[in-house]
């Protein structure tokens, strides 16, 4: 592209002026997880790849949760955490979702090994298609961050008989930057 001597000096100009340049941060950015571990009360010291993702529990055992890793970038508006298109979803189909006192390490966090679980954000009641209906909401909408920021969280099961599991690469848990 051959610039003109009037385009030059008019894009000089503007660049010379300190006009601030306009947000170009894309709006209704989807944020997945960028790490995912399973972790399971019957086997404390093992890690499993969030290959599916699962929350469950038999009746009142057999707990196994879901930890993520969210890596945000900067975004301006508000941030929204959300949960769609689970695999499966039986039993009572209801997702308690906390935050976590760190991110977890791929194939390193165990049961016992885990960062502390925080603040309760909400409950989801999972749905076998499409989005899922919040029940408690405590906190899943946000100031996005102003700089690149990561937000552990880790998704645990309520009551004595559930099961739902996700692709955290298609579905699951997700924030969205609008």
């Amino acid at each position: 592209m051959k610039l003109t001597p009037i385009a030059a000096i008019s894009i000089l100009a503007t660049l010379a002026s300190g006009l601030e340049l306009p947000d170009l941060t894309p709006r209704w950015l989807v944020i997945r997880p960028e790490v995912g571990v399973v972790i399971k009360e019957d086997w404390p010291t093992t890690s499993f790849p969030a290959a599916p993702a699962e929350v469950s529990r038999s009746n009142g055992q057999h707990n196994v949760k879901t930890l993520l890793c969210f890596v945000v970038p900067p975004c301006s508006g508000k941030c929204t955490i959300s949960f769609t298109d689970p695999l499966t979803a039986t039993g009572s189909r209801r997702l308690q979702l906390f935050t976590l006192g760190g991110c977890p390490a791929a194939c390193k966090t165990t049961w016992i090994s885990k960062p502390y679980t925080d603040l309760h954000k909400g409950t989801f009641q999972v749905s076998n298609t499409g989005p899922a209906a919040v029940v408690e909401d405590f906190g899943l909408t946000f100031n996005c961050p102003n700089i690149v920021t990561k937000y552990g969280f880790e998704l645990m099961p309520v009551w004595d008989n559930d099961s739902v599991t996700w692709d955290i690469a298609k579905g699951g848990l997700i924030i969205t930057c609008n």
